[in-house]
């Protein structure tokens, strides 16, 4: 019986919409909301049990509180200003999420979840957050309104379905919901909700408030985009996995000539990972297979898992999501970083196609069966940013191969052991590096708390892909040598240790072809001599990437920094590189002599540097080059890693150490001041929230020659002309009054990207 202070409406039923384009009736969203409802319980009936047993919660009435959630999230759609206002009725406000509040708190009111604080209603929270993020001054624009009209004979229709709904799904009649006196603003729900945050200090209820809105943002998205059959979860990696590698085999094999094999032979190390179960180390050469070993790994651990693939750099990502897009359809595989939106704007979103958004939504919250993304994103949800609540639930239920973890800092080590930590029984890890030092492994496997087994590529322990020769003069001195064996019809790459020194260098080696004339009749100096670090747009960014990896015929010479080491799948025949720290100049190495026959030798040459930069200790570059050194000319696989181990030795694991005691003061720094529920801006002033420890700050702005262009298109398409420069450049070359776009005030150059040159000269 609805209470008599309920202020009204009368309407068809049929006429309350939840959304229109295409109109879609509420009764109808709930229904299909339900459907996915029935889905995702029975996916996550084990996950149900373990997280009920975990937090000491009947398992039962977790899945209830899930169906609340569900059933009462859209109840403030059922209002007189938000009907009016979907139908184009201006300037009429409206907050369903708000709305929608006085009837999930009087459904689970007297029931609750969480018991040490009985009148902390978690599925409330959910309802409120369900659009945008939970914070302590949600709603305060709405505090002294008083509740809307809503539509009663709707609300008394769907408590009707609601019952019979709940009946069907749980076999058992549903607890009673009394509906709410609304003669007070609907504020006050929220408000003494957050009054109760003071009273509770269990880490617990961050897993429980996770699977909840979890469940609400599956079956509400889901629902919304009638997705009654989408996959939760990968079933099969094996079958699609042989097939793409024996097609890119074949292809490589075209390409050199060959008559292309009809099957696959696959390595001692691949077979080995396919009979692992539980947590693993990888360890195996660049270009050797590590990513089939890890899917393989994969394979034989599937039991309902999505799979999370975490890398480095958003180049790697973007390359890596490519490559399994092939193998499962870019239907199953999500890309997520900074700029994914922009690079799948194309691809996911059509004239015949207005799900973008959702699309967008499930990818963010790593909902697709394959998730590919920087490990950054996952990291952010420690600290209660970007959709902690999803990606934390994922963190419970996944298998998670973590690639290149050599690359990262040991405070960013120290965030990925306490991930480790916070994962779920269910979840289980691939940890994989061509340098995987003993002190790395040994930390990871003691501070998680995971056992792991390790599984080695001892097959090309005694392979040797490179002359190494150390010179003692700086690389600026092998520019003759460089332009030498680009005319003999070499392919060169060239890498230094920072953007300056890489831009000289290109200078400096065209210089001399223009001077000489020595390009001849090859064609067009920029279509062999490319240059590339991260002072490109990301327009340019793209192109050059492709360049590198699909290079024609004949010389070419190619200027980048470190920003090849870990990214992108190219084959050079020499390399000049600057000293850099052993397990750097191993990736570099990798870079060349990649998909060579055996036997091949192709020569690197390591030239000394005056300064430390990028990395942080001149020592351990000198070490670097003492150890490679003392190793002969030809360091076969198994010298290179004897020499990391070395070098990353005892003392090594102090700086681990001390970044994982920072990793984890300031993660429960960050959750206790979310009060362990609320979600946080990336980098808000109360919580230092960042994922990688650096010296070198960055900005993202447009250099401002593109004003023009840019300020015509949308806010996702400026994304293409987006470049990251060193805070320092952009707070001493800006414009205070630019407005919502950050332009930069200097020239940028197609062919050497953004210079220290005033801005509007002729490129």
């Amino acid at each position: 019986m609805v209470h008599t202070t309920f202020s009204s409406s009368d309407m068809p039923n049929s006429d309350v919409i939840a959304k229109l384009n295409p109109q879609k009736s509420l009764e109808s969203h709930i229904k299909d909301c339900f459907s996915i409802f029935e889905r995702f319980k029975k996916h996550r009936e084990w996950n149900v049990k373990k997280l009920a047993a975990k937090t000491s919660i009947d398992g039962d009435r977790l899945l209830e509180g899930a169906f609340y959630c569900v059933a009462y999230h859209d109840h403030g759609k059922a209002t007189v200003p938000f009907q009016s206002k979907l139908k184009g009725e201006k300037n009429n406000k409206s907050s369903h999420s708000l709305d929608s509040l006085p009837f999930i708190e009087s459904q689970v009111m007297n029931d609750p979840l969480y018991k040490p604080v009985p009148e902390l209603q978690l599925e409330t929270l959910v309802v409120a957050s369900h659009h945008s993020r939970l914070h302590p001054l949600k709603f305060q624009y709405w505090q002294d309104k008083m509740p809307p009209q809503y539509n009663v004979n709707y609300l008394n229709h769907m408590e009707d379905s609601i019952c019979d709904t709940y009946s069907d799904i749980f076999d058992a009649e549903k607890p009673a919901m009394i509906f709410p006196k609304l003669d007070e603003p609907n504020y006050n729900v929220i408000n003494h909700q957050f009054s109760k945050f003071k009273y509770f200090d269990d880490m617990v209820i961050r897993d429980i408030f996770s699977f909840l809105k979890s469940a609400m943002h599956y079956c509400d998205w889901w629902g919304s985009g009638g997705h009654f059959e989408k996959k939760f979860n990968i079933e099969n990696i094996k079958n699609p996995l042989e097939s793409a590698t024996l097609e890119r085999a074949q292809n490589r094999d075209s390409k050199r000539g060959i008559s292309p094999r009809q099957e696959i032979k696959w390595h001692e190390f691949q077979k080995k990972a396919c009979s692992v179960k539980g947590d693993v180390f990888l360890r195996a050469p660049t270009g050797s297979g590590k990513t089939e070993a890890s899917l393989f790994w994969a394979q034989n651990n599937l039991d309902n898992h999505r799979l999370l693939y975490l890398l480095p750099t958003m180049t790697t990502t973007n390359k890596m999501r490519d490559r399994l897009a092939d193998i499962f359809s870019s239907d199953n595989v999500a890309l997520v970083h900074g700029t994914s939106r922009f690079l799948l704007y194309g691809e996911c979103l059509t004239e015949n196609d207005n799900s973008y958004n959702y699309k967008m939504n499930e990818m963010s919250a790593f909902f697709y069966p394959i998730t590919t993304t920087t490990v950054d994103q996952l990291l952010f949800s420690l600290f209660h940013s970007s959709q902690w609540e999803t990606r934390n639930d994922a963190l419970q239920n996944s298998l998670i191969i973590l690639d290149e973890v050599h690359a990262y800092d040991p405070y960013t080590l120290g965030l990925i052991i306490e991930a480790m930590k916070m994962a779920g029984p269910k979840s289980r890890f691939c940890v994989m590096s061509a340098t995987l030092p003993d002190i790395i492994k040994e930390t990871i496997e003691e501070k998680s708390r995971r056992k792991f087994s390790f599984v080695p590529d001892e097959e090309f322990d005694k392979r040797a892909k490179l002359t190494i020769k150390i010179k003692d003069e700086l690389i600026d001195d092998c520019i003759n040598q460089v332009v030498s064996s680009f005319l003999e019809g070499k392919k060169v790459l060239v890498i230094v240790n920072t953007v300056g020194k890489s831009i000289d260098t290109y200078n400096s080696i065209i210089e001399i072809l223009e001077e000489t004339r020595a390009i001849g009749n090859l064609g067009k100096i920029n279509d062999r001599v490319t240059l590339f670090n991260s002072r490109f747009i990301l327009n340019h960014r793209k192109k050059k990437e492709y360049l590198l990896e699909n290079l024609q015929d004949g010389g070419f010479i190619a200027i980048t920094t470190q920003i090849v080491e870990v990214s992108l799948d190219i084959d050079f025949d020499e390399l000049h590189t600057e000293a850099a720290p052993l397990d750097s100049l191993i990736q570099r190495f990798g870079r060349v002599n990649r998909n060579r026959q055996e036997g091949i030798i192709c020569p690197a040459y390591i030239y000394q540097v005056k300064s430390q930069r990028p990395y942080g200790d001149m020592q351990v570059i000198k070490s670097s080059i003492a150890l490679l050194d003392g190793a002969g000319k030809q360091p076969n696989e198994a010298t290179l890693r004897g020499l990391v181990n070395e070098l990353y030795g005892e003392e090594y694991l102090t700086k681990i150490e001390e970044g994982l005691k920072k990793a984890r003061k300031l993660v429960a720094n960050a959750i206790d001041q979310r009060r362990y529920v609320c979600t946080g801006k990336l980098f808000d002033d109360d919580v230092s929230a960042y994922t990688r420890e650096s010296d070198y700050p960055t900005a993202t702005c447009i250099p401002v020659e593109y004003q023009e262009k840019v300020e015509n298109l949308n806010p996702l398409d400026r994304v293409g002309y987006h470049v990251r420069v060193p805070k320092w450049m952009y707070d001493n070359n800006r414009n205070e009054d630019n407005g919502e776009i950050r332009y930069l005030y200097l020239h940028y150059d197609n062919s050497i990207g953004v210079t220290d040159k005033s801005p509007f000269l002729e490129n």
